[in-house]
């Protein structure tokens, strides 16, 4: 008798435990996995547009998948477990561990170029050094210069603390390619950021181990800023005022990210911020047509000191971390994003600069633009 009851006892039980995750299911529609980025698989319909939904049995295993009770639990748990006990990532994202910790950011694309499984054929890469040099020269002909920049990856400043499981080919990237070609064979005012950042990367942390892998840290936008203004100075008599440490309130706060909902790692790293900033940030109605795009911007310096007017051609390398730097050194900075490189004659007529800062991230691959627009204006 005992026995029976202990039997019964078990098959509620039991009935209970795998009848919990379709009780705790989520019926709504329209559900979004924020930890996945994605919408959830609607509730099955039997009967669809009138008529019976051959694929119902599929759709319901799809939507049971995606909809189970405790599943997000599950799912953190079995992330958790992976990250701290086996140092991976599962939310199939492009972020990963390194070899020594560090959060990567890495798409197919950016795996390729730090591997140098992607390199250019000598004639693709001097048809792109060459159209950089037929911009610089179509602009050297309306007294414009022209400086062209290179950022970089994390991946090419701190190599070392990419995936173990990728290994690199030679030591050529089809970035240092073209910029190779434009120091050796054009008169370019080309300003590669690499071999400073892997100098100053010895003293100082230009990007972060936890934080944003996807940009350099503020301390790194702050060389790059300081570095590339230099440059330009050796061309202007040291005309322009570059701001020193000392035009900043430095602070430091945690500014690791949280992957997966929950993995965070604390990395205590620098905020710069401008004391006494003499820019202001101006209408963008007086960019015409360019100025419906939310990323651009104008920045007007009365006390700047010159009556320069620079356009900066760029990414969110500049936009999100020194656009306030270089409006501190010029009496005008127009911005407009790197996306826009086909239309730079139109850039060009409505804002007419006296100098032209073109950047590009590693990850940014432009080169088909630039041999179009050099195409367009030759």
């Amino acid at each position: 008798m005992l026995k029976k009851v202990y039997n019964i006892i078990f098959i509620v039980l039991f009935m209970a435990i795998i009848s919990l995750p379709l009780i705790k299911a989520n019926w709504k529609s329209g559900v979004v996995s924020e930890d996945e980025n994605r919408y959830l698989t609607d509730t099955p319909k039997l009967i669809e547009n009138g008529r019976f939904n051959p694929d119902f049995t599929s759709d319901v295993e799809s939507w049971f998948k995606d909809n189970m009770g405790f599943r997000k639990y599950l799912i953190d748990t079995n992330a958790r477990l992976q990250y701290e006990v086996f140092g991976r990532m599962l939310n199939k994202s492009n972020y990963y561990i390194g070899r020594h910790g560090d959060f990567i950011y890495a798409t197919d694309a950016m795996i390729a170029d730090y591997a140098h499984l992607n390199l250019r054929s000598d004639e693709r890469v001097a048809q792109i050094g060459q159209s950089y040099q037929t911009i610089s020269d179509w602009l050297g002909d309306k007294g414009i210069k022209f400086y062209n920049v290179q950022c970089w990856d994390k991946h090419s400043v701190y190599p070392e603390q990419f995936m173990a499981s990728v290994n690199q080919i030679g030591d050529t990237s089809k970035t240092d390619q073209v910029v190779n070609y434009i120091k050796n064979n054009t008169t370019v005012n080309e300003i590669s950021l690499k071999e400073m950042l892997l100098d100053k990367k010895k003293s100082y942390e230009v990007y972060s181990h936890y934080g944003d892998p996807t940009h350099w840290t503020e301390r790194g936008a702050y060389f790059g800023y300081q570095y590339i203004m230099e440059k330009i100075n050796e061309d202007n008599h040291n005309m322009y005022n570059i701001l020193s440490e000392d035009d900043y309130d430095i602070t430091v706060e945690d500014k690791g990210i949280t992957l997966n909902g929950f993995i965070h790692e604390k990395d205590m790293m620098e905020t710069f911020t401008i004391r006494n900033p003499k820019a202001v940030k101006a209408d963008k109605s007086l960019m015409g047509e360019f100025g419906e795009d939310e990323r651009h911007s104008i920045w007007i310096n009365k006390d700047a000191g010159n009556d320069t007017r620079l356009l900066l051609m760029c990414d969110s390398y500049i936009n999100s971390f020194i656009v306030e730097d270089f409006a501190e050194s010029f009496s005008e900075v127009w911005l407009v994003w790197g996306d826009y490189t086909k239309d730079l004659d139109k850039v060009i007529e409505l804002y007419n600069p006296d100098i032209v800062i073109y950047e590009c991230a590693e990850r940014v691959d432009r080169s088909d633009a630039v041999v179009e627009f050099a195409d367009k204006i030759k």
